[in-house]
């Protein structure tokens, strides 16, 4: 059987806020820089100054007229923290499960929950945005909601790019290009003094633990899962490569009786802070 070396345990809030600012749910996290240009949408201005709309070719392929400079912005997807990195604070967001377990739930402030992760138009209507972002990256995405949204507000689909590329992305379509470059530079030197600290070596395997109440769920390669994967370099469990990331699953719920089989040589357990959950750690 193996042995586990080294058990990190943390609060899943803490690691909830790093998903949410640091990594998206549906891609993958690298400190590689990577041309903007070839993954990006393209956008060009409709007027030679100052303009105050312009056109945006977005994910799906629809041509958009939006603001130049959107001051009442709706985020859909489970992301928020992405805006909030560029300096935006969105009017509205789908909220849902980050509302209620993020580290610093200040910075949510202001936003005004929207229901599920493609909106709800009732809610959306009543904050009379300018301009509507929508995640096209999920399963859950539905071609009716752009075409619900649109009647709204000028509506972008966006795709779960890679964490720069996305940051860029979503600072060409706010104007928050300068913030985007910012951030990222910052997040790389971050990353590199957390590898430092770490001392993660070539190889050496990690797994993802959720423990909420009695409940073990191991994680895949998606949130916090992917900053460590991903970002930091450590090597998914083999039994996590083949069980959840091969196939696609970003957790699964699994028996004590199993746990060693999913174990690398590093533990990463998030619990719920719940006083039950920490006991049994």
């Amino acid at each position: 059987m193996k042995t586990t070396r080294n058990v990190v345990t943390t609060a899943a809030s803490l690691a909830l806020m790093m998903g949410m600012l640091l990594s998206s749910c549906g891609a993958n996290n690298s400190i590689a820089e990577s041309s903007a240009a070839s993954a990006q949408p393209s956008a060009e201005a409709t007027t030679d100054a100052a303009p105050q709309a312009r056109t945006y070719t977005d994910s799906k392929g629809h041509t958009v007229e939006i603001p130049a400079e959107a001051e009442r912005i709706i985020y859909t997807g489970s992301d928020v923290g992405d805006m909030l990195a560029l300096g935006v604070t969105p009017i509205g967001a789908a909220l849902g499960i980050i509302k209620e377990q993020v580290a610093f739930p200040e910075l949510l402030d202001g936003i005004k929950d929207i229901g599920d992760l493609l909106g709800d138009a009732e809610k959306i209507t009543a904050l009379d945005p300018d301009l509507i972002l929508l995640d096209s990256g999920g399963t859950y995405y539905e071609e009716g909601a752009f075409d619900t949204l649109s009647k709204i507000a000028p509506t972008v689909t966006y795709d779960r790019l890679e964490t720069n590329e996305r940051l860029r992305m979503l600072g060409d379509i706010v104007g928050k290009q300068q913030e985007a470059e910012e951030w990222i530079a910052s997040y790389e030197a971050k990353v590199k003094e957390a590898v430092a600290k770490l001392n993660v070596q070539t190889g050496e395997s990690a797994s993802v633990f959720l423990l909420l109440g009695k409940e073990f769920y191991v994680m895949g390669d998606k949130s916090f899962a992917a900053t460590l994967y991903h970002t930091l370099g450590y090597t998914p469990a083999p039994e996590i490569q083949k069980n959840l990331i091969d196939a696609n699953e970003r957790f699964a719920n699994i028996s004590n009786e199993l746990l060693p089989d999913f174990a690398g040589d590093w533990l990463f357990v998030l619990t719920d802070e719940d006083d039950a959950a920490r006991s049994a750690t």
